[in-house]
């Protein structure tokens, strides 16, 4: 791995590893295998690219970060709508240069920038669009068919967050699992109305400095409500 982040700055290995996993594993809409985790889906990839879903594709990118030493996180990116079965997962890196989670997106190989180039956080993101401040896809300052729509496809699912409390490697194989959802006032999604299974837990959060706060603080209890099985 050390290999193909290469020897440059933190953002420049950041992109590299994203690249690297996005080559090794093209995005489809495909049931995940039965072990998801980093060595056995990359195992699978030895003799050729093979096509993932974004949860697969997010969960192998953020264990190629943390075995590089980076604080990273998977967020599953959810709409408002109920019956919108469609969502989107990416990978949260935190950037030390930056101060902050950088957004990755292993599925397609992109992120997202401001004006000066500068890599943003999903916070950032979403506050970007709803002000109609620019935002751009790989630093590129020009418009794609591409772009446009991913902007779009972003902003649907921008509504709501989810993601494990502790990150770290193999955490599917886990028996007890402890998720934290970070959701608007006034709103609670179906999904967390209905019983949640055995042996997982759901940490509700309305307070977005909590959700996206450093490393060294992030996901600490107390919670403001938990949801358990």
């Amino acid at each position: 791995m050390e290999r193909v982040a290469g020897t440059g700055d933190e953002l420049s290995q950041i992109r590299n590893l994203t690249q690297w996993v996005n080559e090794r594993l093209p995005h489809g809409n495909v049931r995940p295998p039965e072990q998801v985790n980093a060595l056995h889906v990359l195992g699978l990839s030895d003799s050729e690219p093979i096509q993932m879903n974004c949860y697969v594709i997010a969960t192998v990118l953020n264990e190629v970060f943390l075995s590089l030493g980076f604080h990273s996180r998977r967020v599953h990116c959810r709409s408002y709508d109920a019956y919108d079965l469609d969502s989107h997962v990416v990978t949260l890196v935190y950037s030390n240069t930056l101060s902050k989670w950088v957004c990755m997106d292993g599925s397609w190989n992109c992120y997202l920038t401001d004006d000066n180039r500068i890599p943003l956080s999903l916070e950032e993101f979403r506050e970007r669009l709803s002000s109609n401040q620019p935002v751009w896809v790989n630093g590129e300052s020009t418009e794609t068919d591409w772009s446009i729509f991913y902007k779009g496809y972003m902003a649907k699912n921008m509504f709501w967050f989810y993601s494990p409390v502790d990150s770290e490697y193999n955490y599917e194989a886990r028996m007890e699992k402890d998720y934290c959802a970070l959701l608007p006032e006034h709103f609670t999604p179906i999904e967390l109305m209905r019983e949640i299974p055995v042996h997982q837990s759901v940490q509700i959060s309305r307070n977005p400095q909590n959700f996206w706060s450093r490393p060294s603080t992030i996901m600490d209890k107390p919670r403001e409500m938990k949801v358990m099985a």
